[in-house]
């Protein structure tokens, strides 16, 4: 998968160094084993991006950043991994969850400004900034408009500030937040 070619189960046993047999006795589905692997990235914490940064709208900036070039250092494994969920779900229906952890580093990034904020409008606004990132976003960027990095920085930092803005700033009247911007 890191090659961003397709996983089949004669290429799994070749890798490990095992017999064809052994390896269709105990993986059927090389769809199953590639959204698995796909999973078993590392993410660096969310506390280390944010260590040392106190104003919201530069630890946001930091997350969203930091999952859009996860994705591109990553991408032949999301794309992998998009092509198989997309194929799993043609054929029996489901679709393979993910544990939602940029919505969890979003809040997190929030965090400064929590008390100023509904729990229900912190979870829509980390929700709505997780819509600017990821594979999801790489794939807008790069397939659809064909950005340059350069430009693709630029576009989401706008798309960021925009959320912000329009959540923060309804909710500046609660309490006064040196750190918003």
């Amino acid at each position: 998968m890191s090659e961003g070619k397709e996983v089949t189960l004669a290429k799994v046993a070749e890798r490990a160094r095992t017999s064809r047999a052994t390896v269709y006795r105990y993986l059927s589905d090389p769809s199953v084993l590639a959204l698995d692997a796909t999973l078993d990235l590392e993410v660096t914490p969310t506390s280390e991006l944010l260590e040392g940064l106190n104003n919201v709208r530069s630890r946001v900036h930091v997350v969203a950043r930091y999952y859009l070039d996860f994705s591109r250092v990553h991408e032949a494994h999301f794309r992998q991994f998009l092509a198989e969920s997309l194929k799993a779900s043609l054929e029996d229906g489901t679709v393979k969850m993910r544990g939602a952890r940029r919505v969890a580093a979003f809040s997190e990034a929030l965090a400064p400004v929590h008390p100023l904020m509904e729990p229900k409008e912190i979870d829509d606004l980390a929700k709505r900034l997780s819509m600017t990132t990821g594979l999801e976003q790489l794939v807008i960027l790069e397939d659809i408009l064909r950005a340059d990095e350069a430009t693709g920085y630029q576009l989401q930092e706008g798309l960021v500030d925009a959320l912000l803005d329009r959540y923060l700033r309804k909710n500046l009247g609660r309490m006064q937040m040196p750190t918003l911007s």
